[in-house]
């Protein structure tokens, strides 16, 4: 949507986000409109993937979906991403997460979800364990951020964890999440 590329581009570039992504931002700078262009372009379905726009207030702040969706062996992948920094660290990632989660095990009848996170991203970590998601281990120094090798923590959710947890979770009033 053209207003998620408008809000995309208002949104500074964050080193800390930058790096909770594995990114190394690397010399400070704003955003092309090409770069929002290519960032909303991303969200959208294909045949091993479901991506939506979070949105906050009716803003763009990120995305959460599944992707390397195997329907066959019914796993998926999960990657969420919230962008703005103002948005951090009050719970809209841990919404957004759970709502991709109920769309994985509810609507695709996925038996596993599993993601990684960096070990350094402490807000990730407590947000996967706080849905549900068991360490399963780690891939040791993985990523090179910066001149700092860091190892990738492999988090698993098996759907008959999901239904014993999930009727414990609050409603999910803050955001909207909807597929472009």
């Amino acid at each position: 949507m053209p207003e998620d590329v408008d809000d995309l581009l208002a949104l500074p570039v964050e080193p800390e986000i930058e790096r909770a992504f594995g990114w190394d931002a690397g010399p400070r700078r704003a955003r092309t409109e090409a770069d929002a262009r290519a960032t909303i372009a991303e969200i959208d379905a294909g045949p091993d993937r479901c991506w939506w726009a979070i949105e906050h207030e009716g803003r763009f702040i990120g995305s959460v979906g599944l992707h390397q969706i195997v329907r066959e062996e019914r796993r998926a992948k999960l990657a969420i991403g919230i962008l703005s920094p103002d948005h951090l660290g009050r719970g809209l990632g841990t919404e957004a997460m759970r709502l991709g989660i109920a769309h994985g095990f509810e609507v695709l009848r996925l038996h596993r979800v599993a993601a990684r996170v960096l070990d350094f991203n402490a807000r990730a970590v407590a947000a996967f364990r706080g849905s549900g998601f068991t360490e399963e281990g780690r891939e040791r120094e993985c990523a090179l951020i910066g001149r700092h090798w860091h190892d990738d923590i492999i988090f698993g959710l098996l759907d008959i964890e999901y239904r014993r947890l999930a009727p414990d979770w609050p409603e999910f009033p803050y955001l909207s999440v909807a597929r472009k």
